[in-house]
């Protein structure tokens, strides 16, 4: 991380973002026909990590291989989870759940896929940060969090989305929700040690939406210790939300005013 080959990333990156935008901002295509790009764009970049990924593992008496795809790299992450919400709103008809779904992508997959790149957890696991650009996996993990960042943008863009105060609310809870389930998941996939039917060890946790382990190597020696940062990192969290909806209560503000 911070490395040369990751500051060169960065500026492919803010680059491709660039050029996206001005092209979307000249053409201007429906959100839907964005959406189909982001659809198809997923997809590939699913593949591409899935099959990179799998490995041939021996059975604890080397007898049998099975496929395995580490836990790490299940798509329960924000961004990963991304890839569902692009294909229900592709695919679903205008309603205030759609709309309230793009309103929750609009400041989610910016701000999530924003720090992917600025903390590239890539090179803490699947690829080794000299190989940067000889591992089809860096252009994987970048090139889709770039999508998500110019989806994003787009939403708000394309003016099709009638984002409104409201949404800030239901996003909260949204987040919240998935961050919440994210708990179970964590466990439920973590590598634990039971001895005489209690918990004793645990020696690796997936760490979906990072409500487990922070991601820059902050190390937990007390359970107040998790708690204080599982409210920090919510709150961090709505402090973005409520900044990118905050232009939408300063409208409406606005517009009340006006109506007065």
């Amino acid at each position: 991380m911070y490395t040369l080959n990751h500051f060169i990333w960065l500026a492919v990156c803010a680059l491709v973002i660039a050029i996206s935008i001005i092209l979307l901002r000249k053409y201007k295509p429906s959100l839907k026909t964005v959406l189909t790009v982001a659809c198809v764009v997923s997809v590939i970049s699913e593949i591409i990590k899935t099959f990179s990924l799998m490995q041939l593992v021996p059975s604890t008496d080397g007898t049998r291989f099975y496929p395995y795809i580490e836990l790490e790299n299940v798509p329960f992450h924000l961004c990963s989870i991304q890839i569902v919400l692009i294909f229900m709103t592709r695919f679903m008809k205008e309603s205030n759940v759609r709309t309230t779904i793009l309103a929750f992508m609009y400041p989610t997959t910016i701000v999530g896929a924003f720090m992917a790149i600025m903390i590239p957890t890539v090179f803490n696991t699947n690829v080794p940060v000299q190989n940067a650009f000889t591992n089809i996996m860096a252009y994987q993990y970048f090139l889709y969090h770039v999508m998500l960042i110019v989806l994003g943008v787009y939403i708000l863009m394309s003016k099709e989305v009638k984002i409104e105060k409201k949404h800030f609310v239901s996003s909260f809870i949204m987040l919240f929700v998935f961050s919440f389930i994210s708990l179970y998941l964590n466990s439920i996939f973590a590598d634990a040690t039971y001895v005489d039917g209690s918990v004793k060890y645990v020696d690796y946790v997936a760490n979906f939406f990072f409500t487990y382990e922070s991601p820059i190597n902050i190390y937990f020696t007390e359970i107040w210790h998790w708690y204080l940062y599982y409210v920090i990192l919510f709150c961090v969290a709505t402090l973005f939300l409520f900044l990118f909806f905050l232009p939408f209560f300063r409208k409406n503000k606005n517009l009340e005013n006006f109506k007065k």
